[in-house]
């Protein structure tokens, strides 16, 4: 007799779902319980430090090809960690920097 087929046996069919790998299950001792509001939380831990081409396009409003073009040709600045490209928030700043125009004098 198989032990799934014995009554009272615990199989992994019938245990409690369990919270995913790296889910802290306990709540933080830090001062800071579930009633902290947002606004308390730091936003640099939420942002993310590296951004990928799509999301810096979001950001920059443009089309991802045309920012994987440019970094290709090494004419905006960029991050390659391994063979992945990356855009950290001082590159997207620069970027913006780089395309604004001086103002036309006028005659």
């Amino acid at each position: 007799m198989s032990s799934f087929s014995r009554a009272g046996s615990h199989s992994r069919l019938t245990r409690p779902p369990t919270a995913p790998r790296g889910v802290d299950r306990a709540p933080s001792r830090g001062g800071q319980g579930s009633n902290a509001s947002p606004a308390a939380q730091p936003s640099e831990s939420t942002a993310p430090m590296l951004f990928t081409a799509e999301q810096a396009a979001v950001i920059l409003q443009v089309r991802p090809s045309w920012l994987r073009r440019k970094a290709a040709a090494r004419a905006v600045p960029c991050r390659f960690v391994g063979k992945h490209l990356r855009f950290a928030r001082a590159d997207l700043e620069a970027i913006a920097e780089m395309s604004a125009r001086k103002p036309r004098k006028s005659s």
